[in-house]
C-alpha cells in the first residue's frame, strides 16, 4: 500500500488497485457486522413503508408525512423490481443499498481531496472515511446519511472544479440531494456565496451564478410538486421557514426555558459534544491540525471547504437546539474532516525524515483504532435479535401495552410481519396492538385507571425502567424492582426464564383486585 499512496508517479492502474482494496475492505468490515435477520426499525422504516407503498400502488402516498422521499422513491424501484414473500428480504436490499453509496463514496472523495492536496494524500482520505466507525454503523441501518452523503461529496468534487460545465452540474447534484435530505439547502446556500465571491470581479459572469441557480430550481421543482400534493407542502423551503419561525417564537417571545420548544443553548452544548465525539478516534489531533495549516498558509480553496462545512453544520445546531440529541446530522461533513486531516498530514510530511515509512504507520494506527472503537461501541446484536424475539413474543400475548416500551419496543411494529406474505402496504402492515400512552400520568393507580378506559390489558416493563428516571412512565421501574407489591399484576412471562440476554416482563392486570384494593 505504502508503494501505491507515496509512488511519484500514480499510474490509472495503481489507482485502479488502491480503489479496488478500499472497497473489498470497505464492504468486509460492512459485511462482518451485518445485522442479519434484524428488521428494519424507527426512521428506517418509516423509510420502507413509503418505499413498499410507492411500489405496490404505483403512485406517490398520501399517507405519509415524509419530507425527505427521494430515498425510500429509489428504494421503490429495487422492492417492484424483487421477487420474495418475506419481508426481511427487501429489508435486507435497503441496507445494502446504504451499504453500497457509504463504500463508493470513496471515489468522490478522492477526487474532491484532489481539488486541495497532492495526490497520494488525497488517496488517505478516503481510507479515512471507508473505516470511521460511526461511518460503518450507519451504512447498516438503511436510512438517509449513506446516499445524501455520496451525493453531497459528488456535488462538491464537481462544484471545485476549474470548468464552469462541471460546476453547473454539481447544482443537478444538489438539488437532488436536497430531495435525499432537506438539510441540503444549506449546503447549495454556501456553494452559491462561494460562486458569487469567485466572479466578485467579473460582473458578467454573475449571469452564471442565476444559470446555477435556475439549474437548481428546476431539478427540485418536480418532486416538491408532487410532495406538496401529496403532504401539502414542499418538504424543503417549507421545513426551512418552519424551523425560522419555530426559533423566532421559541426563542424571543416565551420567558420560562421549561416551555421552550427551541434551546440556542442547549444546541451550542450538544454541538459541541457530538462534534467532539465524532472526531474520536479518527480525526481528534489531524483535523484541528489541518485546520490551522489551511488559515495560517492562506489556502483559498481550503478555506472555501471550511465554509461549506460550516454552512453544513447548520441544521445540526438546530436540530441539537430541538433536544434531538443525534450525532448524525454532522456525518455529512466526516468528508471535509478526512480531507483536511490529510490535508495535515502532506504538511507533517514535509517537517520529518523518512515520512513516508511514518506517515504510513499512523494511516494503519489510526484505521486499527477506527476499527477496534467499532467494535466496542457496536450496537450489540445480539440484544437486538432478543429484543426482536421478544417482540414476537409480546405479539401472541397482550392486546394493549403502555407505549413507554421503547426502544425495544419498536420491533413490535414489525413484529406481525413475521408471518405475513409480502409484498404489502404500510395499511395493511399496521400493528394490531394498542399503545397506551400515559399522558404525563405519574403513578401506576391513575394510568390504570385512565388506561382501563382505553383498553390496556397488559404491562411490559423491562430492566431499563428500573435505572432510567428520564422515561415516560418510569415508575414502572418500581412494578420491576418489587412485583411482589403489585397484587393485582399477573406475571405471564419473564425474559430470564427462557434464557434471553436482557431481562423483561410481561404483567396482566386483574382488574377486579384492583378496584378491590383501590
Amino acid at each position: 500500500m505504502s508503494n501505491v499512496i507515496f509512488s511519484n508517479s500514480l499510474s490509472k492502474f495503481k489507482i485502479i488497485i488502491y480503489f479496488s482494496l478500499i472497497v473489498v475492505f470497505g464492504f468486509i468490515f460492512r459485511y462482518i457486522f451485518f445485522p442479519c435477520e434484524i428488521p428494519l426499525i424507527l426512521d428506517s422504516l418509516g423509510y420502507f413503508w413509503y418505499g413498499m407503498d410507492l411500489s405496490v400502488n404505483g403512485k406517490f402516498p398520501t399517507e405519509h408525512d415524509l419530507p425527505n422521499n427521494l430515498w425510500p422513491s429509489l428504494l421503490s424501484i429495487f422492492f417492484n423490481i424483487t421477487n420474495s414473500e418475506n419481508f426481511l428480504d427487501y429489508m435486507v436490499i435497503q441496507r445494502n443499498l446504504s451499504i453500497i453509496f457509504s463504500v463508493f463514496t470513496a471515489i468522490p472523495i478522492y477526487f474532491l481531496a484532489k481539488k486541495f492536496i497532492k495526490k497520494e494524500f488525497a488517496l488517505i482520505a478516503p481510507l479515512f472515511f471507508i473505516f470511521e466507525p460511526r461511518i460503518i454503523e450507519n451504512s447498516l441501518a438503511g436510512i438517509t446519511e449513506p446516499f445524501f452523503i455520496f451525493m453531497v461529496v459528488s456535488s462538491l468534487a464537481l462544484f471545485f472544479s476549474e470548468q464552469k460545465k462541471l460546476i453547473l452540474l454539481s447544482f443537478v447534484l444538489s438539488g437532488l440531494f436536497c430531495l435525499i435530505r432537506y438539510e441540503g439547502l444549506m449546503i447549495t446556500f454556501g456553494m452559491i456565496i462561494i460562486l458569487c465571491y469567485r466572479f466578485k470581479h467579473e460582473k458578467k459572469n454573475l449571469i452564471y451564478v442565476i444559470f446555477a441557480i435556475c439549474i437548481f430550481l428546476l431539478v427540485i421543482t418536480p418532486m416538491s410538486v408532487i410532495r406538496a400534493e401529496t403532504m401539502g407542502y414542499d418538504g424543503i423551503f417549507s421545513h426551512v421557514t418552519a424551523g425560522a419561525e419555530l426559533v423566532n417564537k421559541e426563542t424571543f417571545q416565551n420567558s420560562e426555558i421549561t416551555n421552550k420548544k427551541f434551546f440556542p443553548e442547549l444546541g451550542v452544548i450538544n454541538f459541541i459534544k457530538f462534534f467532539g465525539w465524532i472526531l474520536i478516534p479518527t480525526f481528534i489531533i489531524l483535523f484541528p491540525l489541518g485546520i490551522f495549516y489551511s488559515l495560517k498558509n492562506k489556502r483559498i480553496k481550503n478555506i472555501e471547504l471550511i465554509i461549506i462545512g460550516i454552512f453544513a453544520i447548520i441544521p445540526a445546531l438546530y436540530a441539537f437546539s430541538r433536544e434531538i440529541a443525534d450525532p448524525r446530522y454532522l456525518f455529512v461533513i466526516m468528508p471535509i474532516l478526512a480531507i483536511l486531516s490529510a490535508y495535515a498530514l502532506e504538511i507533517f510530511s514535509y517537517k520529518i525524515k523518512k515520512p513516508k515509512i511514518k506517515i504510513l504507520i499512523i494511516v494503519i494506527i489510526i484505521i486499527m483504532i477506527s476499527l477496534v472503537f467499532f467494535q466496542i461501541k457496536s450496537s450489540d446484536d445480539n440484544y437486538e435479535r432478543d429484543a426482536y424475539l421478544l417482540a414476537l413474543k409480546i405479539y401472541e400475548i397482550p392486546n394493549g401495552i403502555n407505549a413507554s416500551y421503547y426502544p425495544e419496543g419498536a420491533y413490535l411494529r414489525v413484529a406481525q410481519l413475521s408471518d405475513t406474505v409480502f409484498p404489502i402496504t404500510s395499511i395493511d402492515g399496521k400493528s394490531n396492538i394498542k399503545f397506551i400512552s400515559s399522558n404525563n400520568i405519574d403513578n401506576i393507580e391513575d394510568y390504570i385507571n385512565y388506561g382501563s378506559k382505553n383498553g390496556l390489558t397488559h404491562l411490559v416493563i423491562d430492566e431499563q425502567f428500573s435505572y432510567d428516571s428520564k422515561r415516560t412512565d418510569s415508575f414502572l421501574g418500581e412494578i420491576f424492582d418489587n412485583e411482589e407489591d403489585y397484587s393485582y399484576l399477573i406475571k405471564e412471562f419473564d425474559s430470564i426464564d427462557e434464557g434471553y440476554s436482557y431481562h423483561l416482563k410481561i404483567f396482566k392486570i386483574d382488574f377486579e383486585k384492583f378496584m378491590k384494593k383501590n
